[in-house]
């Protein structure tokens, strides 16, 4: 019984378009919280202290100069920040 239930689990996500994490393809993970997930890092640019908007596989979205500006310009484009260790 357990098995016809894996198999009815596998069908739905299927046809809903959900994506198995555990069985990911190296594309599929890379592009995993794109363009939704960023994570901020202060850094210097010219000389500057800065704050810079990365999304989720690294890629620089945007720079500004204050944590104000970087966290208005996150909630204004419905993105969401993530703490990383």
């Amino acid at each position: 019984m357990s098995n016809q239930i894996n198999i009815a689990a596998q069908e739905a996500d299927k046809s809903s378009g959900a994506i198995d994490i555990r069985n990911l393809t190296d594309d599929q993970f890379l592009t995993l919280g794109l363009p939704t997930l960023v994570y901020v890092r202060k850094g210097m640019n010219e000389g500057r202290d800065v704050f810079a908007i990365h999304a989720a596989n690294g890629q620089m979205m945007g720079i500004a100069e204050d944590p104000e500006t970087v966290f208005s310009a996150i909630t204004e484009h419905q993105m969401v920040a993530m703490t990383i260790h």
